[in-house]
């Protein structure tokens, strides 16, 4: 099994804001934290000449970052290293290696409509392990852990990992239904994940909750109190993670009022009854 979390670095105050989240969560797990600053080479159109100058810039900050990284590090190790090439395709393949991945973003608050291409959502789209998205300013009182359920075949992957960590945060455990099909369909899909999360067990208590918005406004919405918001995106087997967002996780991740995971899991094909 994978462990430690990859960190997508360039210098700024949001990939920092991500190697904190990350130095956190990995005190809590016992990982190790690894970050990676992935110089754009914008596709290869960049020169030998000015591939030299970008190296000796890329070890200059990875150099700054990991000296930061492990001023509030204290017993957690971290690592840094650079490449050249596309930032997001790069920490997306990298991040097959480690049991997840954590990106900064300065985006927090309403967006009316989808800014496509954002990193991001690309990342998010790309890879094959759960991706944190840690806004700048995420504070504020907050409390429980958010989980969005669909009722999709193969989605309990995602309500265990809420499990864990409203287990590891003790936080009270908080499950989403969007009432955007029947409302029986949402009774069922909540009873069965309610049902899951129970036999795990949550310390701090388990809530379900019904919204007549969409799904990804009801979630955009509640991460603006949550300590964590999580959404679960649908792939399939042995495509390494990738898939287009769904309207879901789109307009969360480009609605965000807190720290956000998108975690992918294998969309599985519903049993037929017939014989």
């Amino acid at each position: 099994m994978a462990t430690g979390i990859l960190v997508g670095v360039d210098g700024s105050i949001a990939s920092r804001a991500a190697i904190i989240w990350a130095i956190e969560q990995a005190r809590d797990t016992g990982d190790e934290v690894a970050l990676l600053l992935v110089v754009d080479d914008e596709w290869g159109a960049v020169g030998a000449s000015a591939i030299t100058e970008l190296e000796s810039e890329a070890l200059a900050i990875a150099a700054r970052e990991l000296e930061f990284a492990r001023e509030h590090a204290a017993e957690v190790p971290v690592t840094a290293e650079y490449s050249i090439g596309s930032p997001m395709l790069a920490l997306a393949s990298e991040a097959a290696d480690y049991a997840a991945v954590a990106i900064g973003t300065h985006k927090v608050g309403s967006f009316n409509g989808l800014a496509l291409g954002t990193r991001a959502m690309q990342l998010a789209a790309m890879s094959p392990v759960p991706v944190s998205i840690v806004p700048v300013a995420s504070g504020g009182h907050r409390s429980g852990v958010v989980v969005g359920v669909s009722g999709a075949p193969g989605e309990e992957a995602v309500v265990r990992t809420a499990v864990a960590e409203a287990q590891r945060r003790n936080q009270p455990l908080i499950l989403v239904r969007a009432n955007d099909t029947s409302a029986a369909v949402s009774s069922e899909a909540l009873e069965r994940a309610g049902e899951l999360a129970e036999r795990l067990g949550v310390p701090a208590g388990i809530t379900h909750r019904r919204a007549s918005a969409s799904a990804g406004e009801t979630l955009a919405s509640m991460s603006g109190r949550a300590v964590l918001t999580i959404a679960g995106r649908p792939t399939q087997a042995g495509a390494r993670g990738f898939r287009p967002l769904g309207r879901t996780v789109g307009d969360l991740v480009m609605n965000l009022g807190g720290p956000v995971l998108i975690v992918p899991f294998v969309l599985e094909r519903a049993v037929s009854s017939n014989r």
